[in-house]
């Protein structure tokens, strides 16, 4: 059976960046360390620098794969490098946000569907109450310091380069001209 670490590496190696991030980042979450993953691509000859760059980017504090794909769409479409779990005290509360930029104030969270079907979210609470709390997190977090806006993303939002510079531009993250609709490294 092949290892973690370099099933890890032969996704960097073969798939497109959003994926292998999102590969990488589970295999960080779930304890692999990075020594490992890294001594798996120096065990390669081809591919290395492609790998390399997947690793580069990798980071286990991504909570879910929709947080590790967003974030490469995030760098594709050139926004600053973004803070990621960053913990806020709102009225007492601790709040930990997918994503924090703090020179522009702006908080960005990704949304998955889970958390109002799935009963482990779900914590015997209605999807309703669910939504509910989700909305009293985002007054909160607006009621925090230095946050200026929240922008709360889905899975097919991410899919949509043109809205999301529209919606990034709108709360003051700085966007390229035209968003970079490659996700293979060294294209663009």
């Amino acid at each position: 059976m092949t290892s973690v670490p370099r099933t890890v590496v032969d996704i960097a190696m073969s798939e497109d960046l959003r994926t292998a991030v999102v590969v990488a980042d589970a295999a960080l979450r779930r304890g692999v360390t990075m020594g490992r993953l890294r001594g798996a691509v120096d065990q390669r000859s081809r591919g290395r620098r492609r790998a390399e760059h997947v690793l580069d980017l990798a980071d286990g504090r991504s909570g879910s794969p929709a947080e590790s794909f967003a974030r490469v769409v995030l760098l594709e479409l050139g926004l600053p490098t973004p803070v990621l779990q960053q913990e806020f005290v709102a009225d007492g509360r601790r709040y930990a946000v997918d994503f924090w930029f703090p020179d522009q104030g702006v908080v960005v969270e990704i949304d998955g569907r889970a958390k109002y079907t799935q009963a482990r979210y779900l914590a015997g609470r209605s999807p309703t109450e669910v939504f509910l709390e989700e909305k009293r997190r985002h007054e909160r977090l607006l009621t925090v310091p230095g946050v200026r806006a929240v922008v709360r993303l889905e899975w097919r939002d991410l899919f949509d380069p043109d809205a999301l510079v529209r919606r990034f531009r709108a709360v003051g993250l700085p966007c390229p001209v035209r968003p970079i609709r490659s996700a293979r490294p060294g294209a663009a």
